[in-house]
């Protein structure tokens, strides 16, 4: 039996986020899948670049660092805003005959539901902050941290801001299954609009609802879902999993 990675998984963060998280999450998945976070200008260890405003910009750069890897088997997941992006990148690597063979999406809801709060992304800090607090948007170690927040402010602005002003343009659906997962606390999203997700492919849809709020990610009950699903999709892809234990790296260039 091979214990080579045979499904690349290109991640990519809630706003403002980074690479990081994302690397210590090969740990929880099986032996059969390879971590690919992807770093945004501006992010995490990019953080000198400047920041991509307007989501055509960013879908371009999503796309660029899959690059040539889109012609081996890949799956993408995203979290929050990194859902709204790996779904836009997927129907452009779509277009261009190379698309995933899985999307994995979670803490939004489908991208033709209505956006789920009062948009506050044009609010000075303080309104934005606060804003950010009522909609659960904040990881707590961040909150506690006044400075360090300070300084992250800007990109996840941006990011927000990309998701506030979205508009689901029409188009042909894709055709890879989707996996949706939700954190049942989650006030950003409810699972009739998660399961709207469905209405984006022609491909198998599935919903998985764990605990937790929008930061459910970093959950061992979801990290045990996502290695599961992933598990499934090698079985019907006739793959064979190996052992526990995949290999991570960052994509930043």
């Amino acid at each position: 039996m091979t214990t080579d990675p045979q499904l690349t998984l290109f991640c990519l963060a809630h706003a403002g986020g980074s690479a990081h998280p994302y690397i210590r999450l090969a740990a929880d998945l099986p032996d059969h899948v390879t971590v690919v976070p992807l770093e945004l200008p501006g992010h995490g260890t990019r953080v000198r670049e400047p920041l991509l405003h307007g989501l055509t910009a960013l879908t371009e750069e999503a796309v660029r660092l899959i690059g040539e890897r889109r012609h081996e088997p890949y799956a993408i997941f995203g979290h929050s805003f990194g859902s709204l992006l790996g779904y836009e990148a997927s129907r452009v690597l779509t277009a261009q005959g190379t698309p995933p063979q899985l999307l994995l999406v979670s803490g939004r809801n489908g991208p033709t539901e209505p956006l789920s709060h009062r948009p506050f992304h044009h609010l000075p800090d303080d309104g934005f902050v606060q804003g950010l607090q009522r909609i659960g948007g904040l990881p707590e170690a961040l909150l506690a941290e006044p400075e360090l927040l300070k300084f992250y402010l800007p990109a996840i602005r941006a990011d927000l801001r990309v998701v506030e002003t979205y508009s689901h343009a029409p188009g042909a659906r894709l055709t890879v299954p989707v996996a949706a997962f939700a954190g049942r606390k989650d006030v950003l999203t409810d699972a009739s609009s998660m399961a709207a997700w469905s209405r984006i492919t022609t491909g198998v849809f599935d919903l998985t609802l764990v605990s937790g709020g929008h930061f459910f990610i970093q959950e061992p009950e979801f990290r045990a879902a996502l290695s599961t699903r992933l598990t499934r999709f090698a079985a019907t892809a006739g793959r064979i999993p190996a052992a526990r234990g995949a290999v991570a790296r960052a994509v930043a260039e």
